[in-house]
């Protein structure tokens, strides 16, 4: 994997002012702290080394603590938040055919010896669902991911729920490479065909509990029927650890 290098801005590029912004017709730019954007670059390098998925291409990398961002190819297509509605049954099913295909692939990678939950690089865990969204871990055990994912609880009322909560999260799961991010404006198409021509947002990819990737792709605001009906079409379903990460969130 190519590694990620601190270049200094190309001149007359100016970074933008929003998180991610289209630069012109064929590039955009995505800017974040300088963990976020060596993460995503980090992750973007290593799925296009070792899968088919196809995902945007790295042009520059500025890593400064002043203005972070990288450059990027742009996906053709549209999201599938806005395609799915005017799409056939035809080009739908070549979409649920691929997203199952790729996310196979991801689930293929040979994990890590010995397993731990973090970053394709054994860096550490980042994921909203943790920490506040900073940066914790790498966790050596899936034992203690779940003790992690828990703690919240012992700040309530009830800190007997920590017990009840932490006992119905198996720590027999397998830890396996995931988006972890994965939603409907994620996976770009060709509305026509149905072909994906990209998968974005990869700065919380790495290895994870193998249900994370089910229940973040129905966290929040991404249960609408259609896109819940299409992830369980596409994904092994974990209705129990949805359930309690429904209850978790809350905390």
């Amino acid at each position: 994997m190519t590694s990620v290098h601190t270049l200094r801005p190309r001149i007359g590029f100016q970074p933008v002012t929003k998180r991610a912004h289209k630069a012109d017709d064929s590039t955009y730019v995505k800017r974040g702290t300088i963990y976020k954007i060596q993460r995503e670059v980090e992750a973007m390098e290593y799925i296009r080394e070792h899968t088919t998925i196809p995902t945007p291409s790295i042009i520059e990398v500025v890593n400064d603590n002043d203005d972070s961002w990288f450059s990027m190819t742009r996906v053709l297509g549209i999201s599938l938040t806005d395609a799915w509605g005017t799409m056939t049954l035809a080009s739908q099913e070549r979409t649920r055919l691929e997203l199952q295909g790729y996310l196979s692939q991801l689930r293929s990678l040979k994990s890590p010896t010995p397993p731990y939950i973090g970053s394709c690089s054994n860096g550490a865990a980042y994921d909203h669902r943790l920490n506040n969204g900073l940066p914790s871990g790498p966790f050596a055990s899936l034992s203690e991911f779940h003790d992690i994912l828990v703690a919240p609880v012992a700040r309530c009322p009830r800190p007997e729920l920590v017990g009840i909560f932490r006992r119905k999260l198996r720590d027999s799961h397998r830890i396996v490479f995931s988006h972890a991010d994965l939603g409907s404006d994620h996976v770009f198409v060709e509305p026509e065909t149905g072909q994906i021509t990209g998968i974005i947002d990869w700065e919380m990819t790495g290895w994870w509990p193998e249900y994370w990737e089910y229940t973040k792709s129905l966290f929040g605001r991404r249960c609408v029927p259609w896109w819940g009906s299409l992830v369980s079409a596409v994904m092994e379903e974990y209705p129990s650890e949805l359930s309690v990460e429904r209850d978790l969130q809350d905390f």
